[in-house]
């Protein structure tokens, strides 16, 4: 093991790059300077020792958005789940993993209701001009919630209440 010096950042970080073929560890995406590059490392505690389960080490190189994505995901683990080490973190990740591959219910939950689309002003003014009925024309509704009355005049002159 060897101490990084600042100076040494660009280059190194230009070698590692050059092994990942000029594309970031994670996403795959190339990397330039408008994706930003970042060499990344494991941070340690200040009084932590360098070294033992990675702690103050490079790890490669990333895009901006990965290392910040990357870095928010290892510090929630840490203030979440306190994993004793590095191998419980991965241990972790993998579970995480394997319960997104095993899929999903087919039920929708209960704060995932879709939103109700508003009846179209323009739709609605078209069908007013149209009508030609004996009772009054329903006024546009407040909430712009498509009522009963609406839409079955919207059916019978066959015009979408929607945009």
């Amino acid at each position: 093991m060897r101490q990084l010096k600042k100076g040494e950042v660009p280059k190194l970080r230009d070698e590692i790059l050059k092994e990942q073929n000029g594309c970031c560890a994670i996403c795959g995406q190339t990397i330039n300077e408008s994706t930003g590059i970042s060499l990344d490392h494991q941070h340690k505690l200040k009084a932590e020792e360098p070294g033992p389960d990675g702690k103050g080490l490079v790890r490669g190189v990333l895009c901006r958005a990965c290392n910040v994505w990357e870095g928010k995901i290892w510090n929630n683990t840490q203030r979440y789940r306190q994993p004793e080490s590095v191998q419980e973190r991965i241990e972790m990740l993998h579970s995480l993993i394997a319960y997104y591959e095993k899929g999903t219910y087919d039920i929708i939950h209960h704060t995932e209701q879709p939103i109700e689309p508003k009846v179209s002003k323009k739709n609605y003014n078209k069908l007013k001009r149209l009508y030609n009925g004996k009772k009054k024309f329903p006024e546009y509704p407040k909430t712009g919630k498509l009522t009963i009355g609406l839409m079955t005049l919207f059916e019978e002159y066959e015009i979408s209440p929607y945009n």
